[in-house]
Parts: C-alpha cells; sequence; structure tokens
C-alpha cells in the first residue's frame, strides 16, 4: 500500500482495472403503486416524468454513479457509469447494473489484492448504510494496460428514511500526477540541498576519517610484524587484528553515513522513531562539531516517539539546523559553545527544538531566513532553510524560528505522531 504527502491509503491496482462499487444510475421502472393496483393515468406520467427528470440530473455528473438500496443492490446507475463499463470491456450485466449485489462484486475483487481492497470498501458502505458513518470515502488504483489512473470512491446515504446509499467514484488521475511529480520536484531540490551540505561537512569528514584509516595502518604493521616473530604470539595477533577491524569499520561507518545522506530518490514514508533520524543527522555533524570546538548534546524522552516520515528528509532538516547552529557558533567566537536538541510529544504531535549559543537572529532576518537565497552567511546557496520547511510542511509539520531575548537562535519543527501513537 502506498502513502500519499497528506497520509491517506492508497490500496494497491484492483483486478481487472474495474472501478470499486459503481454503476450506472437508472431507476427500474415504477407504473404501479406499493399496493399494486394500476395509478391514473396523470399520476403514472408525473411519476414518469418524475423519473426521467432525475435520470437525467444523475446521468448529467461526470462521476459514476451507483444507488444501493439497504442489501447493498444496486437499483440505479448513470451514463458514466455505463460508458466506463463499455470503454472498459465490462459485459453487458455489468454495465447495465441494476440488481447486481454490490457486496459481492467488490469482494471478488479482493482475491487478487493483498490489500483487501474490496473489503474495506464494503465494511465503509456497510458502515453509511447503517447510520454508522455519515461518508466514507477511498482512493484507490484502477490502471487502464496502458496508462495508470486512479479514482476516489465517495458514499454517502440515501435521504433518511430510505435506506441505501450512493456511490460515486471520480477520476482523480490528474491530481495524483502532479501530487507525484511535486514530490519528486520536492525531492530534486531537497537532494541539491543535501549536497550543499555535504560542502559545509567534507573538510571535518577527511579529518575523521583520517584517524580511524591511520590508526588501521598503525595496526596492521603490527599484524606484519607480529606474524614474523618466532614463536608467533597468536595472543597479540588477534588483538592486533581486532582492532584493526575496529578502525576499518569505524571508516566504513562515516563513508556509509555520508552515502546514505546524498542518496536521491528517497520519497516513501514510514512509521519510525524519530530518535533515529535524529541521531544519524548528530553523527553526521559531529565531526563538525567537534572540528569547531561546539558540544552537541542531546535531550529525548524515556518513551519512542513514532512519526510517519521520510527518515532521510527529516535527517536532512536535522543537518541542515546543526551545520547552521555550529556556524554561527563559529562566526560568534563565543567561549560558551554549545548545541542542544530536544524531543517533546504531546496533544499528537512531536516537536523538535534546535537551540545554540550563537548571537541569534536579528528582528530583520528571523522573518527573511526561509526564503530561496536569503542568508546572513558569506558562503552557501540560501536555499537549506527553505528546503527544511517544504519538507516538514510536505509531513504535515511546521517549521519556525523564534527570538525570545536569549542569546542564540531557537529552531523549532512539528511533525504529526503516528496513528500507532508515541510518547505523550
Amino acid at each position: 500500500m502506498s502513502m500519499h504527502d497528506d497520509g491517506r491509503a492508497s490500496p494497491r491496482e484492483p483486478a481487472h482495472g474495474k472501478p470499486m462499487a459503481a454503476a450506472p444510475l437508472r431507476d427500474p421502472g415504477r407504473g404501479e403503486a406499493e399496493t399494486g393496483r394500476p395509478e391514473p393515468a396523470q399520476a403514472a406520467g408525473m411519476r414518469l416524468e418524475s423519473d426521467r427528470q432525475r435520470q437525467a440530473v444523475l446521468d448529467a455528473l461526470s462521476a459514476q454513479i451507483a444507488v444501493l438500496d439497504a442489501s447493498g443492490r444496486i437499483i440505479a446507475v448513470n451514463e458514466a457509469w455505463r460508458r466506463f463499463a463499455r470503454e472498459n470491456e465490462g459485459d453487458a450485466t455489468l454495465e447495465d447494473g441494476i440488481g447486481i449485489d454490490y457486496f459481492e462484486a467488490c469482494l471478488k475483487l479482493s482475491d487478487d489484492d493483498p490489500e483487501n481492497l474490496g473489503e474495506q470498501a464494503c465494511e465503509g458502505i456497510r458502515a453509511v448504510i447503517a447510520g454508522r458513518r455519515a461518508e466514507f470515502s477511498l482512493e484507490y488504483p484502477c490502471h487502464h494496460p496502458e496508462y495508470p489512473r486512479w479514482f476516489l470512491m465517495t458514499v454517502t446515504p440515501l435521504t433518511e428514511g430510505l435506506g441505501g446509499a450512493v456511490v460515486a467514484h471520480l477520476d482523480i488521475s490528474s491530481r495524483v500526477r502532479a501530487e507525484q511529480e511535486s514530490r519528486q520536484r520536492r525531492e530534486e531540490v531537497a537532494h541539491v540541498a543535501r549536497l550543499s551540505s555535504v560542502t559545509v561537512l567534507a573538510a571535518s569528514l577527511v579529518h575523521e576519517l583520517a584517524q580511524p584509516l591511520a590508526a588501521a595502518s598503525l595496526f596492521s604493521e603490527s599484524l606484519v610484524t607480529l606474524s614474523g616473530q618466532d614463536p608467533v604470539d597468536r595472543g597479540q595477533l588477534v588483538t592486533a587484528a581486532n582492532d584493526l577491524r575496529t578502525q576499518v569499520d569505524r571508516a566504513i561507518g562515516i563513508v556509509d553515513g555520508l552515502r546514505h545522506f546524498m542518496r536521491r530518490g528517497e520519497i516513501r514514508t514510514e512509521v519510525c522513531e524519530l530518535e533515529r533520524p535524529i541521531r544519524g543527522a548528530v553523527s553526521l555533524v559531529m565531526p563538525l562539531a567537534r572540528k569547531k570546538s561546539v558540544r552537541l548534546a542531546l535531550d529525548l524522552p524515556p518513551e519512542p516517539v513514532r512519526v510517519r516520515v521520510n527518515p532521510l528528509q527529516i535527517e536532512q532538516v536535522l543537518v541542515n539546523l546543526v551545520c547552521n547552529g555550529v556556524e554561527a557558533i563559529d562566526r560568534n567566537a563565543s567561549e560558551d559553545r554549545w548545541i542542544s536538541i530536544h524531543l517533546r510529544a504531546a496533544k499528537q504531535q512531536a516537536t523538535v527544538t534546535v537551540i545554540d549559543s550563537g548571537a541569534g537572529l536579528s528582528p530583520k532576518w528571523i522573518t527573511r531566513i526561509f526564503e530561496v537565497f536569503e542568508t546572513e552567511k558569506n558562503t552557501g546557496m540560501g536555499i537549506g532553510l527553505a528546503v527544511s520547511r517544504t519538507i516538514v510542511e510536505a509531513h504535515g509539520g511546521r517549521l519556525w524560528a523564534e527570538a525570545d531575548g536569549a542569546p542564540g537562535a531557537v529552531m523549532r519543527f512539528t511533525l504529526p505522531l503516528a496513528r500507532d501513537g508515541g510518547a505523550v
């Protein structure tokens, strides 16, 4: 099952590319009253004209519509549904729709759907008919053999007292494609911003790599020396080999972290503990912080905080905020050099706060720092904070700066907690 930027479920493609639970809208002919006695000619004519008008209204709608009775059988469909059935090689029964058990048709689709799309639809429709829900909606793919398509199914109850429901299917392919293109463009811009951050981290990472590589070289020389002794001290050999492996693993970890940060195309979201990207960002920035003599402090809650995010992009936001803090402290030449990262969860949202001991933000810049190409620094592109805000907002959160009169800058961003909860 895939996820949209707003968090709605989007089940897999249903079987045969047929829309879920919809059929053409047409009232069965009614020439007799409920008692079975023939109606007067004038009353029958008025009823026929009323039925024609209702059908004309339904046929004018662009959505594919089916009207269900209280048992879930189709009692009417519209022209959009009939047209869809014809164009998608539906049989005559499907095209007419009248009398079809809608629930049975939905469940047939679930046979080839591991996400149980049909069962989701049936459950939602039954809830509307029973009055447990005022409305139900579900987005789903229904791809054509030559191109992808997506539909939105909405279910609303019939007028009170009649029972049943109206099911409408609207083609939302253009909107979904636009959302996909927007996500792709956002990821491309975010990738450029990550590469920009790497230029800030590069020198310190090279220095950080030099230490384990130099140590590994010394341990390898020790191995050569020890192996030439007679007799060979196997205990010393094992110790030297383990020390060598530790330093090589340390170097590999630094390179892997940087390679992970630089990769592109990661636009999927997942439920994860927010502590993970926070720790990943700290690991990346730590070499730069050590080089600038800046202490990094983490303040995390005892219970994990779960959010649905793209971990790489949230890590990118944190790298940008912490790097900005390190550079601000370095420009300020302050003796009190620290950055603290705080995580809290309450009221269905997580809040991350990054505080530094730099010079702080001037009133002039606090309203401009999130604009593209705006920066107080002599280096950099001025896109990091703009991209960071875009990323956070795409995840349903907010990013802002605060100037509370204390030394240094305060940056905060929020993210919605995952539905399975987090620390509160």
